[in-house]
C-alpha cells in the first residue's frame, strides 16, 4: 500500500544486495584438525522405483570441528554454552572483515598482533557484531598440506591471533559476540595451548574456523547469517554462514 513501511523482504530482495556464502562443502575433500572424524559420506538408498519415481536418503558421519563451523563457547569452558543453546541475536549480526592478508603475505608463521590492526576495528556499530579475521588463507584450501602446514613432524604451520588480540577484543569491544578466521584454528597453528580459545571462550565468545574468504567481501556494511547444525549438547558443529551484503559497483570493466 502506499506510504506503508518496506517490509524485510521488500528490502532484501530489491536487487540492492547480494547473498555471499562464505562457506566451503562438506565432501571428502574437507579439512579437518588430524585427529578429528573427516567427513563421511554414505550412499544408502539412491534409485529409481517400480514407479519411476525416483529416491535418495545417505548417511553422514562427521567430527565437529572441520570445515567450515563453529566453536561454541563450550569448547574450552567447562561452564560455556553448548551449540544447541548458541542464542539467535548473537548469531544473525553484523559483520566485520578485519583484511590483514596484505600483512600476513602468505607467511604461515604470522601471528596477529595489536599494532597490525592500527585503526581497523574503531568502527564496531556499538551493536552486537561478529568479526573475521582474513589472513588470506582460503586460497590454499584445495591443498591440505599447505593449508595446515603439517611439517615433517606431524606439527602444525599457520597464521592465528596473538592472546594480546584475544585479550583486547574481551576486554575492550563488548559488543564481539565472535571471532571468525580463514583458517583452521583462531590460534596459530603452531600453539600447543591455545591460548585464544581460552580467552574468547571465557568470555562467551563462539569461534568461526575454516571461513571461506576467496572472493571479496566488503570490510564493513554486511550482515552475517551464522546457522550452525543445532546439535543441543555439541561443542562445535558444522556451520553454514553467509553475507549479506551491499551491492559492490563495479571498479573494473
Amino acid at each position: 500500500m502506499p506510504g506503508s513501511n518496506p517490509t524485510l523482504n521488500d528490502i532484501l530482495f530489491n536487487g540492492d544486495y547480494e547473498f555471499i556464502d562464505l562457506t566451503y562443502p562438506f565432501d571428502k575433500n574437507t579439512i579437518y584438525w588430524p585427529n578429528a572424524e573427516s567427513f563421511a559420506f554414505t550412499r544408502k538408498n539412491e534409485a529409481f522405483g517400480s514407479d519411476g519415481a525416483w529416491y535418495a536418503a545417505n548417511n553422514f558421519a562427521a567430527g565437529e570441528h572441520g570445515g567450515t563451523h563453529i566453536d561454541a563457547p563450550y569448547h574450552f569452558q567447562v561452564n560455556g554454552i553448548r551449540v544447541g543453546a548458541l542464542p539467535l541475536d548473537k548469531l544473525i549480526v553484523p559483520l566485520i572483515i578485519a583484511d590483514i592478508s596484505s600483512k600476513v603475505n602468505d607467511d604461515p608463521t604470522f601471528v596477529l598482533q595489536k599494532y597490525h590492526l592500527d585503526n581497523m576495528l574503531n568502527d564496531n556499530f556499538g551493536k552486537p557484531c561478529v568479526i573475521v579475521f582474513k589472513f588470506g588463507w582460503s586460497k590454499f584450501f584445495n591443498d591440505r598440506k599447505k593449508y595446515l602446514g603439517i611439517q615433517p613432524n606431524g606439527t602444525l604451520n599457520f597464521p592465528g591471533l596473538s592472546a594480546e588480540v584475544a585479550e583486547w577484543i574481551t576486554s575492550s569491544y563488548k559488543n564481539i559476540v565472535g571471532i571468525g578466521v580463514d583458517t583452521a584454528s583462531v590460534d596459530p597453528g603452531s600453539s600447543i595451548d591455545y591460548p585464544v580459545h581460552k580467552i574468547a571462550s571465557a568470555a562467551g565468545l563462539y569461534n568461526l574456523e575454516n571461513v571461506k574468504l576467496d572472493e571479496s567481501v566488503p570490510d564493513y556494511g554486511c550482515t552475517a547469517l551464522i546457522l550452525p547444525m543445532k546439535i543441543a549438547l555439541g561443542s562445535g558443529a558444522p556451520l553454514r554462514i553467509v553475507a549479506i551484503c551491499p551491492k559492490q559497483i563495479p571498479t573494473h570493466f
